[in-house]
């Protein structure tokens, strides 16, 4: 009998460890991570819907103080970090090729739902070994077709999110990173106004970026 209630124990705890390890992953254009799902001859991560800045206690951590890698990564970690240019998965592989001011349809697949909202940029890259930066990121971020820039993730819903969004009509590059951002919102924290909820204060975040040209 002891024996069962152990064993019952350890498959909750190994259960409830692979729905946390169970995030999302942008699959269109694939992630550096993912390529090889589609095809692509590049390094495989088995774990690359985890990219989630090491996850939430270290992001959130003493050390990192709410920063992220560019591209999901503990920011901690030595550049280029693995997701990055020039790490394990920046092959520099290119994707997807796009034309300057298209709307092109992006998929995310969610398997873990954290709610929250998605957001999307480009980062230009003018050499191989180039890294990202975030003041890149930020100077080019994606709107959707709807004029916003943040597509809120509704709670439960899991599977492919399919997203459009219009490129820059001025952008051109033989090498850019295209992001995805998921700002999670299900934990509980306190909100500017000073009211606590589900959603306010500090969150989850997962990264991935994919390497496509525009021409």
């Amino acid at each position: 009998m002891a024996f069962k209630l152990i064993f019952a124990g350890l498959l909750v705890v190994l259960l409830s460890s692979w729905e946390i390890d169970a995030h999302g992953r942008l699959m269109e254009p694939v992630n550096r991570g993912s390529a090889w799902r589609k095809g692509f001859k590049t390094p495989k991560n088995y774990d690359d819907n985890a990219n989630f800045c090491g996850g939430f206690g270290v992001q959130h951590g003493s050390k990192n103080k709410g920063r992220c890698g560019t591209c999901g990564d503990n920011f901690a970690d030595p550049q280029p970090r693995k997701n990055e240019n020039g790490g394990k998965y920046g092959t520099g592989t290119i994707v997807r090729r796009y034309s300057p001011g298209e709307q092109i349809e992006l998929q995310v697949l969610i398997t873990a739902n954290h709610m929250g909202h998605f957001e999307f940029s480009l980062c230009p890259l003018n050499s191989t070994m180039e890294l990202e930066t975030e003041e890149c990121f930020d100077a080019h971020r994606l709107y959707l077709i709807d004029g916003s820039l943040e597509y809120p993730v509704a709670k439960g819903v899991l599977g492919m999110f399919n997203i459009t969004v219009a490129l820059p009509p001025g952008l051109t590059c033989e090498h850019c990173v295209l992001r995805w951002h998921y700002h999670c919102g299900n934990n509980w924290g306190i909100c500017p106004n000073g009211t606590g909820r589900v959603g306010c204060g500090v969150q989850e975040n997962f990264r991935t970026c994919s390497d496509i040209a525009i021409l």
